[in-house]
């Protein structure tokens, strides 16, 4: 989805929120909007994986380094938040801007039901799309996924505009908000890095794959152009399965390690597609910091990727 878009619905929900009161009926209604349209993008989502014969094509050829890259830039990425919360308490900084937030954490984290829902909605939709939609017929599942998208953000805006807490839990983090997505930058690099040297690829060619940061369309088409189609495919198919594993992990994420590190698995995608998982998972006090982190990391994409490739 456009960048601007999502600022409108995201925004035009803050907006609308800010003026209605948490327990007001329609407020109420539009977070069950919120959890079923989740449940519509994730099933379209898995769709779009199932019904894609390129990515299908790929896994025989290079799905295990794609696997373990993502995973491992997750692993780092997640570890780099943690400690970054932990030497600074920021989850204690959160809670203390509003004990109700702690027992909003709590209700979240003790819930599994989430955790069965996002699983089963993406497993369902992956069989759906490989057994019942082919590639040609497979467009109409990026209009579901665009028009799902939407109501998602604008039900997640009128959640934390409505949500007054969250203008002190801001104050709280200040400047520490900006340092979380280059901590996530820096670990998903540095992980992939690593690992790429067991797999014989050189550090900018590892480094390029990592700063995909799960936008899977523009790093496969950068790295496609500038290097090769090799590199590429590998990109493409690492950041949809970072994409894919976010999804899967999100609410255990929350639930060992907090609900700020719910923000580092999913990179850039925290600005749009994994946001209302976000704030399912760890609460509407990260959807803020998940949102600036995605923004951040998403304008890294364009300028990391075609300088690591040039090292």
């Amino acid at each position: 989805m456009d960048f601007y878009l999502i600022i409108l619905f995201l925004f035009t929900g803050i907006l609308l929120g800010f003026y209605l009161d948490e327990k007001n009926h329609f407020v109420r209604f539009a977070d069950l909007i919120t959890k079923f349209g989740l449940v519509v993008l994730l099933i379209a989502m898995g769709a779009n994986l199932g019904s894609n014969e390129q990515i299908f094509r790929q896994l025989g050829e290079i799905g295990l380094q794609a696997f373990v890259f993502a995973a491992i830039s997750i692993i780092f990425s997640v570890l780099a938040v943690i400690i970054f919360v932990k030497i600074l308490d920021l989850n204690n900084l959160l809670l203390n801007a509003d004990p109700a937030t702690e027992s909003e954490i709590e209700e979240q984290s003790s819930d599994n039901t989430m955790t069965i829902l996002i699983f089963s909605s993406v497993v369902f939709g992956i069989f759906a799309g490989y057994f019942l939609i082919n590639g040609e017929s497979s467009s109409f599942l990026d209009l579901i996924t665009n028009y799902s998208l939407a109501v998602l953000l604008f039900g997640v805006g009128i959640d934390i505009g409505a949500s007054r807490e969250i203008i002190d839990d801001l104050k709280l983090m200040g400047w520490k908000l900006i340092i979380i997505p280059f901590l996530i930058a820096v670990a998903s690099v540095l992980g992939t890095v690593i690992i790429g040297f067991a797999f014989n690829f050189s550090a900018g060619e590892s480094a390029a794959v990592g700063a995909g940061f799960g936008w899977y369309s523009l790093s496969g088409v950068l790295i496609s152009k500038l290097h090769s189609a090799e590199l590429g495919s590998l990109a493409f198919l690492t950041n949809v399965f970072r994409e894919l594993l976010t999804v899967m992990i999100l609410p255990l994420v929350a639930k060992y390690f907090g609900s700020l590190a719910a923000i580092a698995p999913g990179g850039a995608t925290t600005m749009d597609v994994t946001l209302p998982l976000v704030k399912e998972s760890g609460g509407e006090a990260v959807v803020i910091p998940a949102f600036i982190s995605g923004a951040v990391l998403s304008t890294l994409v364009p300028i990391l990727v075609p300088l690591f490739l040039s090292i």
